[in-house]
């Protein structure tokens, strides 16, 4: 899928000039050592570059043994990608200069810009302009450079980097060093490495829509502190998790950065979960620490998906198999009790007595024959209810337990291991004390992509991680976009401007209302009257016990005021009503500002929710869903979805929240429309799409019947 905003081709092609270039200019490339422009111009030609370099240094002749260039417009040719290495001042020209030759790709290392203060914010605005209009895209300011394996490009200023399989994007320079030299460590290689910064160009969505048409990377692995441009990210990600896994670390979950918000809506949507919500919307897959997000990317990129999640536990011994269950259900995996021909087929490999039901325990066999455990996995491959294996223990050290010639036998069980994964399509994961020992038989493990690890709870991590995936993966690909509605845009959109022009920041509820039944929102009916007699008309006329509350500019929380009455049985009880209503709004507010009083039938009995939408700083507008009352007030127990939804996420929106049940009917209860609290979600989407003036909407509560809603009061904040 092309997504619009990429502008299709036309980016892949930059894309291409970037990750793939014929040829760069490194302006203010330097021989001294230490220094940034030396390191990468150092790392870039150690590290094996082919195509055409050109080193810019207005004060040397040579550098590296290289001709040198007093500016980029003195080396007669046009150039796909430069890197530059100079003062926050030359900036504008540098820039200016590489996009005279044409230049598609423009890395700038240089700090102090933007994040320094206005006049680096005023220098980048600058750069991202010109940039613009000669075609090119900026990576950074302020980061540590780009790796390419495709063009043995390394811009980074480390050492050479091992080539693999994953793509690595991260905003932090430092974290990036660190990020490049941990995989080196641990013998991971990496496809490319991209360091945003302060990610001025290039965004995030953009970097993992192209990645996600490179056959050789197989996961994409980011690490975020601010999220831009969260909107698109998700909509990218969304498309690309149907293919490939993108794998996360967003560092930031508490609160304290959270911003104030008017409504119940935008201070719910203030913390983590708005982030939490998004990533599991799209597919993506949150880690908390740099050990698990490569443990979980080369799981995902060696192994071959499962099925399912239910697991097969074998060990030499029954206290690592209950460790391993235990992790395994901790982190959602099912482990099945064996259907008996399966475990009467493993049973003969066992001592008498030892279970096969599942965890399989092969202790006391498999230490001095490690053949035993591949006869075992086999028959659990074969096993149609099984998924994945998870082998626990201490393979490997069998050689230092037993007797040194088992050691053989141990390399010959981690080659048919890594075989029956590939044949079957089933994963592996092997804990055992000894992964990290120097041994061949942990090396072919590793060469043949079979997940090691020291850590019990790891394995069955990754497992689950890759069984949510898949089953999520599955999910994505079966949504629907929703189907067209029916909206009087063009009145909705008269009556914020007539907000706009009143100098007011929120929508009374009667304009509320208005815009909600333009959107197709079915409302009970309600009259707005302005003295004791009219009120008790309006009753009369709705009939039943009545609701009455304040209609005030100055006033948005009503019951905080003393502006609401509720089950007003007859005329006097709503006469008095209407005058204390009056009273104790005028002690909080301008009298002369209250506009009137708002007479509306009581609603029937149903389940309380809510429904809102909240501009977010990081994503843009998103849903939000819950139970009314104690469950939003105290519990906070609420849902959350990134604008635009599918029929998917309106669904999981609903089902998600702990007090689900509620509304499916419980005790004797009959269960709730669902679907019309689907059709208000799906309207406040479009509406949030269709009026980005609107900054937050609040309808709480909504009553849920057996049969449609009951809109109770509505709220709406402009800005």
């Amino acid at each position: 899928m092309i997504i619009e905003f990429l502008k299709g081709d036309i980016v892949e092609n930059i894309m291409d000039r970037i990750f793939k270039p014929a040829s760069i200019a490194v302006i203010g490339a330097s021989e001294v050592p230490g220094k940034a422009a030396e390191r990468r111009t150092r790392s870039l030609i150690q590290g094996g570059y082919k195509g055409d370099l050109f080193l810019i240094n207005p004060k040397r002749d040579t550098l590296f043994g290289k001709k040198t260039y007093p500016s980029i417009l003195d080396i007669g040719s046009d150039v796909d990608l430069v890197m530059i290495v100079v003062a926050p001042k030359l900036i504008p020209q540098a820039v200016a200069d590489s996009v005279k030759m044409h230049a598609k790709g423009i890395v700038i290392i240089t700090a102090g810009l933007g994040e320094t203060g206005a006049e680096g914010k005023k220098i980048e605005a600058e750069i991202l302009v010109t940039a613009e209009k000669g075609g090119a895209k900026i990576i950074g300011p302020n980061c540590s450079g780009l790796y390419s394996a495709a063009a043995t490009m390394n811009l980074l200023g480390v050492p050479p980097i091992q080539k693999g399989p994953l793509a690595v994007i991260a905003q932090s320079g430092n974290i990036i060093d660190s990020l490049t030299h941990y995989a080196s460590k641990r013998g991971v290689g990496c496809r490319c490495i991209i360091s945003a910064g302060n990610a001025i160009g290039i965004q995030f969505h953009e970097y993992v829509e192209y990645l996600s048409r490179d056959e050789e990377t197989k996961a994409i692995l980011m690490y975020m502190e601010g999220i831009k441009e969260g909107g698109p990210l998700i909509r990218v990600a969304r498309e690309v998790s149907q293919r490939k896994p993108i794998v996360i670390l967003k560092v930031g979950r508490s609160k304290a950065g959270a911003r104030a918000a008017a409504s119940h809506t935008g201070s719910l949507a203030a913390d983590d979960a708005v982030v939490e919500s998004a990533f599991r919307q799209a597919g993506i897959v949150r880690v908390t620490n740099v050990d698990e997000m490569f443990d979980v990317a080369m799981s995902f990129a060696n192994m071959p998906l499962p099925k399912g999640n239910r697991v097969a536990i074998v060990s030499e011994g029954g206290g690592d198999n209950s460790v391993a269950a235990d992790n395994a259900e901790h982190f959602g995996l099912e482990v099945p009790v064996l259907p008996q021909k399966t475990q009467d087929a493993i049973r003969p490999f066992l001592l008498a007595g030892m279970p096969a039901s599942n965890p399989i325990d092969y202790g006391g066999t498999a230490e001095e024959n490690p053949d035993v455990i591949n006869q075992v996995v086999e028959k659990l491959m074969e096993e149609e209810s099984v998924d994945s294996v998870l082998m626990t223990g201490f393979f490997g050290g069998f050689k230092d337990i037993i007797s040194p010639h088992v050691g053989e036998l141990e390399e010959k069980t981690s080659l048919e291991l890594a075989r029956l994964m590939k044949q079957y399509g089933k994963p592996i994961a092997v804990h055992t004390s000894f992964a990290n020992a120097p041994y061949r038989s942990m090396e072919i493990l590793n060469e043949k992509g079979v997940f090691l690890t020291t850590s019990s709870e790891r394995a069955a991590q990754c497992l689950a991680y890759m069984a949510k995936f898949a089953a999520r993966r599955e999910t994505l690909h079966a949504a629907k976009p929703l189907p067209a509605v029916q909206v009087d845009v063009a009145k909705a959109r008269a009556m914020i401007e007539k907000v706009k022009k009143a100098g007011r920041t929120s929508l009374l509820e009667t304009e509320a209302r208005e815009v909600l039944a333009l959107y197709g929102i079915v409302l009970p009916p309600a009259q707005l009257v302005k003295t004791p007699g009219e009120a008790a008309a309006a009753a009369k006329t709705l009939g039943g016990p009545v609701a009455l509350k304040i209609v005030s500019p100055e006033i948005l929380h009503k019951s905080d005021a003393g502006g609401i009455r509720l089950n007003l049985p007859d005329a006097k009880a709503v006469r008095n009503a209407f005058s204390e209503i009056v009273a104790s709004a005028g002690k909080v507010s301008d009298p002369k500002k209250i506009v009137g009083v708002l007479v509306s039938p009581m609603a029937k009995k149903g389940q309380e929710c809510i429904i809102g939408m909240v501009r977010n700083p990081q994503f843009g507008p998103v849903l939000m869903f819950g139970l009314g009352g104690i469950f939003v007030e105290v519990l906070k127990d609420v849902s959350f979805r990134v604008i635009p939804p599918t029929d998917l996420d309106l669904d999981e929106m609903i089902r998600e929240i702990k007090g689900a049940p509620l509304l499916q009917g419980i005790r004797g209860e009959k269960p709730k429309d669902a679907g019309v609290l689907k059709d208000v979600l799906q309207r406040i989407a479009l509406l949030a799409t269709d009026l980005p003036e609107i900054r937050e909407v609040d309808i709480n509560p909504i009553i849920v019947h057996e049969r449609g809603a009951s809109v109770v009061d509505a709220r709406m904040i402009i800005g």
